[in-house]
């Protein structure tokens, strides 16, 4: 049986969709007051969903409890405008 090759379509490379998901959590952050170790915080936990609140907060400085309320607000649950 010969094997079956798959095409896949443009648009779809690796590129292309590190783009498009490195876009959605900087877009989401925008137009929020924001310190910057929490907007780094942010998009750590966004990059290493292995990783705990706490670990994340930690490195940043940042409150873990504040950590999750705007991860929640932000990414979760997000406003609709």
């Amino acid at each position: 049986m010969m094997p079956q090759f798959v095409t896949i379509p443009v648009g779809h490379d690796a590129a292309t969709r590190h783009q498009r998901a490195s876009a959605v959590p900087v877009a989401a952050l925008r137009g929020h007051d924001l310190t910057v170790a929490e907007r780094s915080a942010l998009l750590d936990c966004y990059a290493n969903s292995d990783r705990t609140f706490l670990e994340i907060a930690t490195t940043h400085g940042v409150d873990r409890e504040r950590l999750q309320e705007l991860w929640f607000d932000l990414f979760l649950a997000p406003s609709r405008r």
